[in-house]
Formats: structure tokens, sequence, C-alpha cells
């Protein structure tokens, strides 16, 4: 019999990198899904012998999406838990923001977490359980300058899973959605000169990935009795 798989979206880099590795070390068989096969296969290498199935993949494609989900269901096993983990921000006043970016960050932020929940949900019900885990912001909470594009993809996030979890609360399968602050990826300057975007504070005291890596776990491993809806946690120099 095939085990349960973990499918994470986002998964070449950042908290999706290291959450594959983390779970694969623990035994369990990942997905890994990202655009970039390079990344993947730097992923793949990380884990060691741990078993993490790379699958290239463009989340803000919805048929691609399909063929995914329906392939790892056939070929690697059931899905259990879908980690909705893929995004890209850009931090810009919004009258100067270009229209090819605010499309990418709507299809990638929002659509692609829509169109993946979309293809799992089907065998999900099937098995009448499961788990769907969305990385959403602290940007779906409030307004934040300079990211009102970012907000509004956050924002639909946040209230797509509210809505989806009412409709899967009676099939025993559970819907929760991580708000996290600024945390310590790439995406952020640690140096002049490096290609990091500026971030509103002092960069070294986000959130590491490791802790957002731990608050996934968390909700992985609820008594399935529980539903943990949202969480909304920041590092301490941030709004809260």
């Amino acid at each position: 019999m095939k085990s349960s798989v973990v499918f994470i979206t986002g998964a070449s880099s950042g908290v999706g990198a290291r959450l594959a590795v983390r779970l694969a070390a623990q035994g369990r068989t990942v997905v890994a899904a990202a655009r970039s096969r390079e990344r993947l296969e730097g992923v793949v290498r990380l884990a060691g012998k741990g078993r993490i199935v790379p699958m290239v993949l463009d989340v803000a494609d919805a048929n691609a999406e399909q063929v995914a989900v329906e392939r790892t269901e056939s070929e690697v096993g059931p899905i259990d838990t879908l980690v909705n983990n893929a995004a890209v921000f850009a931090m810009t006043e919004f009258s100067q923001q270009d229209p090819d970016q605010i499309g990418r960050m709507i299809a990638t932020n929002l659509s692609g977490t829509i169109y993946c929940s979309r293809a799992v949900v089907p065998f999900l019900l099937s098995r009448k359980c499961g788990r769907i885990i969305n990385i959403a912001s602290v940007a779906g909470t409030r307004g934040i300058p300079n990211q009102a594009v970012y907000c509004a993809t956050k924002h639909g996030v946040v209230g797509f899973a509210d809505a989806l979890a009412q409709e899967m609360q009676l099939h025993g399968i559970t819907v929760a959605t991580l708000c996290p602050g600024g945390i310590d990826t790439p995406l952020w300057s640690h140096a002049p000169g490096d290609s990091g975007q500026a971030y509103p504070g002092d960069v070294s005291k986000t959130l590491p990935v490791d802790e957002v890596c731990d608050w996934i776990e968390f909700v992985m491993t609820r008594p399935p009795g529980t539903i943990p809806k949202r969480l909304i946690f920041f590092p301490a120099n941030e709004w809260h």
C-alpha cells in the first residue's frame, strides 16, 4: 500500500524547501512542487535519504495543477496534506506597479491556491479525511503600504480558506491558514547590494524559517477533532 503524501507548492526555496526536507527526514513522502527544476533537484539533494518527489509545476496553470495532483495520486500515493505555499511578492507603490506583475501575483498567490485546492479536494472527499494548509500572511489581515496587490491576494486566500473550511468541516477535512509576519528568507535585503527587497524594519529580527515550519507541523499534527482555523504570528518587532 502506498504511503500518504504531503504535497507542497513553492517548495524550491524558503519555507517550502525547508519543510519538504524536514518532513522527508521524518519518513514522510513529500511531493515538492515548484517552477524551477534545478532548484527542486537541489532540495532533493539536501534531503539525502528522505523521500522527496520533485514536481515541476506552475501553480498559475489550472490544467497543470490537475495533472500534477492526478499523477501524484496514481503514481506516488494518496495526498493526506496539501500545503499551499507558492507565492510571489513585490513591494512598490501601486501607481507604479506593472500590470504584468499585478497579474502574476494574483495568478500565483490567489488563483494558484484555489486551483491546487480544487484539484486535491475531490480526492480528500473520497477518503473523508485530510488537511489543507494555506500559507497566507499578515498582509491578509490588514493593509500594508506599498503592498496593495499582495495584500489583496492574501486577503483573498484568507477569505477562500475560511469559506472552504465551512464546506469541508462535515467531511472530516480541516482547512487552516497561517498568517506569518516577515520571514528570514532571501526575499529581504541583508546587506547593501544584494538582490533582496528592503525590509521595513530590522531584517535580523524576522521569523526564522524553521520556526514557521514548526507552526506548520503543529497544525499538521493536531488531533482530528481539533480545527486550528487561523494562526497569526509576528516577529517581536513587527505590528501585532
